[in-house]
Parts: structure tokens; C-alpha cells; sequence
């Protein structure tokens, strides 16, 4: 018994994340396929933090998430700078970048990301998600530079 109990706490976690490296406020807008399913890898209600100096979540300072749209299948947020938004997480499971699903059947279900900066739009899909999100410790993560 007292070796179940050691490992009840144990877990680990998988973030889906993007950092706003700007000094100005980024618009993002992504959309997503059965946002609210049990299989969706990515869901509409994400997490807002100030960032590290490496735009990994500063854990200790959560900011204030607004989702400027009333759609359960479309986000859209304005990402402060120095920021960084997580939109999407796994829990004691693991995001295969092949079959784009989890080790428990979780779905990639992302259809369109977009965002501008400095006057360059770039549209991120299934296609070309793994040319930005890039793994880093078990997140996948892409930083906008200015």
C-alpha cells in the first residue's frame, strides 16, 4: 500500500504551447474540428501566463484569458507580449507526431491557426504544424520573434 501511495502523485504532463517574444499584442485565431469531444486533442478554453525567459508558462503568474469569440469551434485571443498561451495539454498521456494523436486516441483537431506580425500573416494547419511547434521537453511549443 504504501508503494501505490508513492506514486499517486506522480503525472505527467504534455503542453501545446505558443510565446509571444513581441512587445506588442498578437491577435490569434485558430479553429478547431469537435472542439468539445473527448477525443479532441485541442480544446477551446486555454491558459494565459507571463513567460519565462525561455516563453515556457511562468506557472506563478496566470493572466487573464478572454476568447473574443462565442464559438466552441473558433478562438480567437489577443496574446500580450512577454506571453504565452497554452491551447492545448495531455495528462499521463503522450502526443505521437506521426499518427498526430495521443496514446489514448486523442485526435489532432486543429484546422487553421493565424496571426500577424509586422505585416507577415502565417497561417499554421496540420500540414505544416510541426515545422512551428517544435518539441521542447515534452511541450511543443513555437515562439513568435518580432
Amino acid at each position: 500500500m504504501l508503494i501505490s501511495l508513492m506514486f499517486a502523485g506522480c503525472s505527467y504532463q504534455q503542453y501545446f504551447i505558443i510565446g509571444n517574444a513581441t512587445d506588442q499584442t498578437i491577435s490569434i485565431k485558430y479553429s478547431l474540428d469537435d472542439a468539445k469531444s473527448d477525443k479532441a486533442l485541442f480544446g477551446p478554453n486555454g491558459e494565459v501566463y507571463q513567460s519565462t525567459r525561455e516563453y515556457f508558462p511562468n506557472w506563478e503568474h496566470q493572466l487573464p484569458y478572454q476568447d473574443l469569440n462565442n464559438s466552441d469551434d473558433k478562438v480567437w485571443i489577443k496574446l500580450g507580449p512577454k506571453s504565452t498561451l497554452i491551447f492545448g495539454s495531455l495528462s499521463n498521456e503522450k502526443y505521437n507526431e506521426e499518427t498526430m494523436s495521443s496514446s489514448a486516441g486523442r485526435s489532432f483537431n486543429l484546422n487553421e491557426m493565424t496571426f500577424n506580425v509586422n505585416g507577415v500573416e502565417y497561417q499554421i494547419d496540420a500540414n505544416n504544424f510541426h515545422d512551428f511547434f517544435l518539441e521542447d521537453g515534452g511541450t511543443y511549443k513555437y515562439v513568435i520573434q518580432p
